[in-house]
């Protein structure tokens, strides 16, 4: 552990110089909502879903409201659940008219490209509500001994697989954007880390854990991956426009485009904190690892290219994970949870296949963590990898 924790601090000390792609704060402005207003069609899921909506917002009692719009959710995801959108909202924003002058012709008929406004604000004012359940939860109930209440994962995980439904657009990630979504998401994101932190700092390696502590740890975790996923989907976007559709007629992006649309992203994530809790995260997961709680292999996998995304040719985001400890969480992650290296050698035992499973997926996110680190540490220009420390200065040529 001294080893490690020496070669952090060495590591911890090198910088990013002037090197790479500098993202400034201007790029984050999200001042603008997209200038395209859609509305549902008048045939068909659409239809359906259209009336759906408006009795939900002419409802007068409070509590038919929420459960006509959970009615309409679940409809919803039914509807879009293989959902592609059309052109995918990759178009100039300086093309578009502002909100502000369009008039009600101006209407987008049918979700080919992206959803209603309203419906993703709404569904980012649900995000802010299930963080308050959960910091509500935290305060009043013995994490230990208490169930996580029904209503905060039934319908939690709804308006979570709505949301992730709605990030396949790039219309609908501007409109998030500007209703402060990522922000919300990243409050939620804390409250669960937190939830989880508590958890872990109360479990003893030598104690038996009850049913009630595992249920909610699987709960915080399926609650972590969904929020995760959907923050990763918000930056690399782009990589759902990869798989050519030519019956769709969808708008691939350029390179610059993508670039563009992922620093603003990362910007954005930064500034809401995101990055300090994915940190935290997998902080969270290394310290139940080694208490030999069975963690989400594909929430460590999400969060770790997040943070892959963040530091690539980033000064700001290298210096700023550097400064958060983030080195050190990647380097202490390194190495077997002991149930693998102590278990039994048993060829013939039923086990085996998935104890070989556990270890190429350990070894896999073991890979990842070492592509996060050299991002981390190590600068890129022209041909060559510029690796900066306190003292010297290494290069490597690329053979191209």
């Amino acid at each position: 552990m001294n080893i490690v924790k020496g070669v952090a601090d060495l590591i911890r000390r090198t910088s990013s110089g002037p090197i790479g792609v500098s993202v400034s704060g201007s790029q984050a402005n999200w001042s603008h909502s997209p200038g395209q207003k859609i509305r549902f069609g008048e045939v068909g899921d659409e239809a359906i879903l259209n009336e759906l909506w408006v009795r939900c917002e002419q409802a007068a009692d409070k509590g038919e409201r929420k459960r006509l719009f959970y009615v309409f959710l679940r409809q919803f995801i039914v509807a879009y659940k293989n959902w592609k959108p059309i052109n995918s909202g990759w178009l100039s924003e300086d093309a578009l008219p502002s909100v502000e002058n369009l008039s009600t012709s101006d209407y987008t008929v049918g979700c080919s490209s992206g959803h209603p406004a309203e419906i993703i604000l709404k569904l980012s004012e649900e995000v802010k509500q299930l963080t308050s359940l959960i910091v509500e939860w935290r305060s009043t109930a013995d994490l230990l001994g208490a169930s996580i209440g029904l209503n905060l994962t039934s319908e939690g995980f709804l308006v979570l697989d709505a949301l992730e439904i709605v990030m396949r657009s790039m219309h609908n990630c501007k409109v998030f954007g500007y209703y402060s979504g990522i922000q919300k998401l990243t409050a939620l994101m804390k409250g669960a880390v937190i939830q989880l932190k508590t958890i872990a700092g109360e479990l003893s390696v030598d104690e038996g854990v009850s049913n009630i502590v595992v249920e909610n740890t699987k709960l915080l975790q399926k609650m972590l991956k969904y929020v995760v996923s959907i923050i990763h989907i918000f930056i690399d976007i782009d990589s759902l426009f990869y798989v050519e559709d030519h019956s769709l007629s969808m708008k691939v992006p350029t390179c610059e485009e993508r670039l563009m649309w992922r620093q603003k992203a990362v910007v954005l994530v930064m500034e809401a904190g995101g990055i300090n809790w994915l940190v935290e995260l997998l902080r969270v997961t290394r310290r139940l690892n080694i208490k030999e709680q069975n963690i989400e292999v594909e929430l460590q996998f999400l969060a770790l290219k997040i943070l892959y995304s963040a530091l690539s040719e980033n000064p700001r985001g290298q210096n700023h994970f550097k400064s958060i400890g983030g080195l050190e969480v990647l380097l202490d992650g390194l190495g077997l949870p002991s149930k693998i290296v102590l278990a039994p050698k048993d060829p013939a035992g039923a086990d085996k296949k998935r104890d070989e499973s556990r270890f190429l997926n350990i070894l896999q996110l073991h890979v990842l963590s070492l592509a996060v680190l050299r991002e981390a540490v190590i600068a890129f220009a022209g041909n060559h990898i510029y690796c900066i420390s306190s003292t010297s200065v290494f290069s490597w040529e690329f053979l191209i």
